[in-house]
């Protein structure tokens, strides 16, 4: 296939990020994929594409196992973020087999659906506690009052974690998911290491707690766990419960703040969901689909003879996924612009990725967002925006800077 020149794609222009949506779609009808020169990576847009990708094993969020980094011209890791790169090492998200296969399972353990249902309840109790209060107040900002406490709470619960600390926790992790942008830049840079840092002196005081004083829940799970007859060290626990701990409320927080925002600004798609007519389950889907909390998952092509759609990609090359084009592609989902809590295939959707890294936690999440769509619904039937919300900055952890909504 002959490469073009594709559309202009700045990720961090203020127009683009105002609504990316646009621009995806021009990305996408362009080619399946094609290169940036600027960001030194391929882009893949299409659904059937990025969802091929994400489950084939030639490639890797990770490369070293395989090939030095002088081999490709990948610079060494900035020395100066030694501590979010230690962090990173042992991370669920960074692990190539069989190292990931080996904590991957441990984790499991923890995920099973009986695991995950035995929360239903509990996850309904707390909603409905959160919201009941803020609903007689008449006025709340989404994120802050309700999804950042909620969720927080809920992951913390699964793996043990006291809640005494719940908002330096949600601090640490606004802080090291930066690191995953395009152009960190240095401020920014130090305030993740700085984060990570901190994260992971909490996170050694409560292994160490565990070690002492076991209990029943995933950190003495872990601690006490062995693989082959050998025990995970410490910098592995502290890295997986750390992964566990970001991702198992950034991105509950952002999808219900952008799924709470569309049925804000398409409010006979909000009625259908307060009438019964669509379950909270299906609406959740939906919001996924429709504005997803992740925009763009990475991997390194680990083999020679890859190709995307008859275009080559040689081995070495990173590539980028769109998440957020491949979910409004024509091919998959009829008039995918539309925002439609009753779509029949909204679970189509690439949200939690696929593969040996789809995301873990995705059970939990989907019963986090059915519990908070169905006390909204009972405690918030009708509401309006409270003033217009500004987006974070940031495009590949999408979401917004806060949501206040008010009772009509």
């Amino acid at each position: 296939m002959a490469l073009r020149e594709a559309p202009a794609f700045d990720p961090s222009d203020p127009g683009f990020l105002a609504d990316p949506y646009p621009a995806l779609n021009r990305l996408r009808e362009f080619a399946p994929a094609f290169y940036d020169e600027q960001r030194e990576r391929w882009f893949v847009t299409r659904h059937e594409d990025v969802r091929s990708c994400l489950r084939d094993k030639r490639l890797g969020r990770n490369f070293r196992h395989v090939i030095m980094p002088e081999e490709i011209g990948v610079p060494p890791l900035d020395p100066r973020w030694q501590a979010f790169w230690g962090t990173e090492r042992w991370s669920l998200l960074w692990l190539e087999p069989p190292d990931h296969t080996r904590i991957r399972r441990l984790v499991a353990a923890a995920f099973t659906p009986r695991s995950v249902d035995a929360l239903r309840e509990p996850a309904r109790e707390l909603a409905r506690e959160l919201l009941e209060p803020l609903a007689e107040a008449g006025e709340m900002e989404l994120l802050y009052d309700y999804a950042q406490p909620y969720s927080i709470a809920v992951i913390c619960r699964m793996l043990g974690v006291p809640l005494d600390r719940h908002r330096d926790l949600l601090e640490w992790s606004h802080r090291m998911v930066k690191m995953y942008e395009f152009d960190v830049p240095d401020e920014a840079a130090e305030a993740a290491n700085h984060a990570a840092g901190e994260f992971q002196d909490y996170v050694r005081a409560l292994i160490a707690d565990r070690r002492a004083h076991p209990r029943d829940d995933m950190v003495s799970a872990l601690v006490g766990a062995r693989v082959g007859g050998a025990r995970l060290s410490d910098d592995e626990i502290v890295s997986t419960v750390i992964v566990l701990l970001n991702a198992g409320h950034e991105a509950s927080v952002n999808t219900l703040g952008n799924g709470m925002l569309a049925s804000a600004r398409h409010e006979e798609q909000w009625r259908r969901v307060v009438a019964g007519d669509v379950a909270a389950a299906a609406a959740g889907e939906e919001m996924i689909r429709f504005d997803p909390p992740l925009q763009l998952f990475e991997r390194w092509v680990l083999t020679d003879g890859f190709s995307v759609a008859d275009v080559a990609i040689p081995r070495g090359a990173k590539i980028a996924m769109l998440f957020g084009a491949a979910n409004r592609d024509p091919r998959v989902f009829e008039r995918p612009d539309t925002f439609d809590v009753g779509r029949e295939n909204a679970a189509q959707h690439i949200g939690f990725g696929g593969g040996i890294h789809v995301c873990i936690g995705a059970p939990l999440a989907r019963v986090e967002l059915e519990a908070s769509i169905a006390a909204l619904r009972r405690h918030w039937p009708e509401f309006e925006l409270a003033e217009e919300p500004q987006r974070t900055g940031a495009f590949v952890i999408w979401g917004l800077q806060g949501l206040r909504l008010a009772r009509r």
